[in-house]
């Protein structure tokens, strides 16, 4: 009991203990700057409670040359000391810091237990050569049950199990193969790639299903013949009826209306082109006639200066040129009165009528011009006739991407040169940086999708050959607009090219500002009448 009650034996007791235990030497390192400390007061007291309950007091100076007392605080006898702040870059504390030595030895000793789990067994060639017969032995053939269609085995033999996988093959071919199983990754359902949405109106489907279209998602890089091929493995997939009979090239595709009736005014989208260049959001699945695609058809291309061209195929080269005259004239709507004649030029030998009485096996060309009578291939046509021209080339070409370098129209500060990219998806505006042009502000680069383009006019012709066009489109439900300029026949182009665009996808915005436009017409001329 009195080495219990000997402060001086506790303390050391407890102290060396720590020391001893602790693997980090953090208690050692916090305890010796601690006795530092404290051997500085060594006159100051402290009061403990003894066995027997009583607070026994010592002076620090009669501790004998002791290490003193740790823990304890000067200011009110509490000993609860404060270790020191652990920071980031030192190399003791909790976790120690293994040396590479160490974490290399580690290494090594998993690798060998690894190694020690691999048995490796030599290849060696078999000492005892065999013959043919004893080879035969070794690998009997056996006898295989034959399987009824009920599923038992035929008398003498025992039933043969059939596996899920054998039944799950045989179950499928039940359903049969899907003969355009190789266009089944153009569907764009499933995939993270840009895709298109189209609905497909089916022509050879009853009646009563032709007015409810088939969605087909395709992806944009797909051509037509691949949208073709995808929509009859869709068709194939989901059991529709007929069942298509022929292949892929037996159908082609029409532009359609939303009722699902198919415009004969246009020809069928061409299937090497790709999806993306035709903006149509309905089409229809027409299955080619031997009209339509002729075993032995020759196709002639037909200028029409300032007008485009268009292309025919003929069956045979025995057609007479005035009848491919005719075709021109009908396809374009082109009314024909009295004096005025069209004639037909070899488009390598301009201001040469030919003898629209020949065949056209005598021309050996394929590539003709028609002119008005009395004009040349420079003359533009007279504006009356302009509306009379049924613009099939450049309806069908309008939703190609095109880009111009046109003057955007600032109020407040110098116009900025830009490059305008029209297709019939959107429409881009994108600056064009000069390096020595130095502007505190800076023209960003916009894009409108063409849903949201509402209307594109031409507001001015100047006298310098330039004109001036307004672009206006529907932003957080209110009406915007960009000024452009150019040169006229630059400025007229992209605006057709645009009207053509809207005529076309007629989106909710353009419909919507052509309401508010009449509406506001119609209220100007009813103050107008009633002043």
């Amino acid at each position: 009991m009195a080495m219990m009650d000997n402060i001086d034996f506790l303390i050391a007791h407890i102290r060396h203990s720590f020391i001893t235990s602790d693997d980090t030497s953090m208690c050692e390192l916090i305890m010796e700057c601690e006795s530092s400390n404290n051997n500085n007061n060594n006159t100051q007291r402290a009061g403990y409670r003894g066995s027997t309950g009583a607070y026994l007091k010592r002076d620090m100076s009669d501790s004998g040359g002791s290490e003193g007392v740790e823990g304890m605080d000067s200011g009110d006898g509490d000993f609860l000391s404060h270790s020191h702040d652990i920071l980031p870059d030192m190399d003791y504390g909790a976790h120690r810091r293994r040396s590479n030595t160490a974490q290399r030895l580690d290494i090594m000793r998993k690798d060998k237990q690894a190694k020690g789990k691999v048995k490796s067994i030599p290849w060696k060639d078999a000492p005892v050569t065999l013959t043919v017969e004893e080879r035969a032995s070794l690998f009997e053939k056996k006898e295989v049950a034959v399987i009824t269609p009920d599923g038992d085995a035929t008398e003498g033999e025992t039933p043969k199990k059939v596996s899920k996988l054998s039944k799950l093959l045989e179950d499928f071919s039940k359903y049969g193969e899907n003969p355009y199983m190789e266009y089944a990754k153009f569907d764009g359902r499933s995939c993270v790639t840009p895709t298109k949405k189209i609905d497909i109106f089916l022509t050879m489907a009853p009646p009563k299903e032709r007015a409810y279209p088939m969605t087909v998602v395709v992806i944009t890089t797909a051509k037509v013949q691949d949208l073709i091929g995808l929509i009859c493995w869709q068709y194939t997939c989901e059991g529709r009826e007929p069942k298509l009979q022929h292949g892929v090239n037996h159908y082609c595709l029409h532009i359609a209306e939303d009722d699902g009736e198919v415009d004969a005014d246009f020809p069928s989208l061409d299937n090497r082109e790709p999806v993306l260049k035709f903006g149509f959001g309905k089409l229809a699945l027409v299955e080619c006639t031997p009209t339509i695609i002729p075993k032995h058809s020759f196709v002639v291309t037909i200028n029409v200066p300032n007008r485009g061209f268009n292309k025919f195929q003929v069956d045979s080269l025995n057609m007479p040129m005035r009848s491919i005259l005719e075709k021109v004239i009908n396809r374009r709507k082109i009314r024909t009165r009295p004096g005025l004649y069209y004639n037909l030029e070899k488009q390598s030998e301009p201001g040469v009528s030919i003898d629209l009485d020949a065949n056209l096996a005598h021309m050996d060309t394929m590539e003709f011009c028609m002119v008005r009578e009395n004009s040349t291939r420079g003359d533009r046509e007279e504006a009356p006739h302009h509306n009379e021209l049924s613009h099939v080339a450049d309806s069908l070409t309008s939703h190609q991407y095109k880009s111009f370098m046109v003057m955007m129209v600032h109020r407040l500060r110098a116009n900025t040169e830009v490059q305008l990219g029209v297709s019939g998806e959107k429409v881009e505006i994108d600056p064009v940086q000069v390096r020595s042009s130095i502007r505190l502000i800076r023209q960003k680069p916009v894009t409108h999708e063409a849903d949201s383009i509402a209307d594109c006019d031409l507001l001015e012709k100047k006298s310098n050959g330039r004109g001036v066009f307004r672009l206006t489109y529907l932003t957080e439900h209110n009406y915007k607009h960009h000024d452009f300029e150019a040169d006229v026949g630059v400025a007229m182009e992209i605006v057709q090219k645009l009207k053509n665009i809207l005529e076309l996808r007629l989106s909710p915005a353009r419909k919507e500002f052509i309401t508010t436009q009449d509406r506001k017409l119609r209220k100007r001329d009813s103050l107008k009448y009633s002043i």
